[in-house]
């Protein structure tokens, strides 16, 4: 008789133990809310950019977990750098002077890197590494920088480079990933 009561004290704290597990299972499946996505952009350097980008309705950020959010803004940044990389080519052929089409092809290269460190950056959230996510991202980031200083940012405002918006556009990205990344470490 105490063999029975043993085996169904160990059958009740198993189910036990199981059901009140069951909502730390759940939680990584949580979809976002609105709220957090303002928590989130009250932390980067332009929240009013990142609001806009996460708010998109065609992005249907509330229907993701923060881990789809963090896939979703890397694709975006990735997407981005894609395009601008390509702007960049028409601007080396035509420059005026061999210091600005040295400068615009160390840009590329930048950009080249950037796209190269975004797709390390799927690849490690994919993993779960959300540290090396944030390190990715901050590394593309600095890559839009240094385009930055090789294409001589800022510019005159009577000769402005067409990279500016651009630069500044992808560091919001990227500073978005590192927003979110800095939420999934907590």
């Amino acid at each position: 008789m105490a063999f029975f009561g043993s085996s169904f004290l160990l059958v009740a704290l198993s189910v036990a133990f199981f059901f009140t597990n069951v909502p730390t299972f759940a939680e990584p499946g949580r979809n976002i809310t609105d709220a957090e996505i303002s928590t989130i952009c009250s932390k980067t350097l332009s929240p009013s950019f990142c609001s806009r980008v996460l708010t998109n309705k065609t992005l249907h950020a509330n229907q993701t977990d923060l881990h789809g959010l963090a896939k979703i803004s890397i694709g975006l940044a990735l997407a981005f750098a894609n395009e601008t990389h390509a702007a960049i080519d028409p601007l080396i052929k035509a420059a005026r002077n061999y210091n600005e089409r040295e400068g615009y092809v160390l840009c590329s290269k930048n950009y080249e890197e950037a796209i190269h460190a975004l797709r390390d950056a799927q690849r490690m959230l994919s993993k779960q590494d959300y540290r090396g996510v944030r390190v990715e991202a901050l590394a593309a980031a600095a890559e839009a920088k240094a385009c930055e200083h090789d294409v001589g940012i800022p510019s005159s405002p009577y000769n402005p480079s067409p990279l500016q918006e651009k630069n500044k556009n992808f560091n919001n990205y990227c500073n978005i990933i590192w927003a979110i990344t800095n939420r999934l470490v907590e």
